[in-house]
């Protein structure tokens, strides 16, 4: 089973059970969103696994990509996603994006990896 995905716009990696997804450009698409979407579920195969989203890199993300990555199926095979930011502006964002949509996993956003790891390895909800 592959356990890591790289193109021109993301990198992803399956490490100590946690999927770690790291935005690569500035701006996502719909089209760029579908793709990670779909290669996130491939890596995951068979399994539930929380999400670790470096966002850090991103200055821009459409309405239609909002709206697409709110959708349940854009969750499947996750449990929890923490959400790594840079900046206020980042983070205003992506608190209003968790607060409007209201994703059905535990999510949260964090400056640092670090945090959002030992957040994840905190958690009760980890499926059987």
């Amino acid at each position: 089973m592959n356990t890591s995905f790289v193109n021109e716009n993301v990198e992803m990696h399956i490490n100590n059970d946690i999927i770690f997804i790291n935005h690569l450009t500035e701006n996502l698409s719909l089209e760029v969103a579908k793709e990670i979407v779909k290669q996130r579920l491939k890596l995951c195969y068979e399994k539930n696994l929380p999400l670790v989203l470096d966002m850090r890199k991103l200055k821009s993300i459409d309405k239609a990509s909002r709206e697409y990555l709110a959708r349940p199926e854009c969750m499947e095979k996750l449990w929890a996603g923490a959400f790594i930011v840079e900046s206020l502006f980042q983070e205003i964002t992506g608190t209003l994006f968790l607060n409007l949509h209201k994703p059905p996993i535990p999510a949260k956003i964090f400056k640092k990896e670090k945090e959002a790891i030992e957040w994840i390895q905190s958690l009760t909800c980890k499926p059987n």
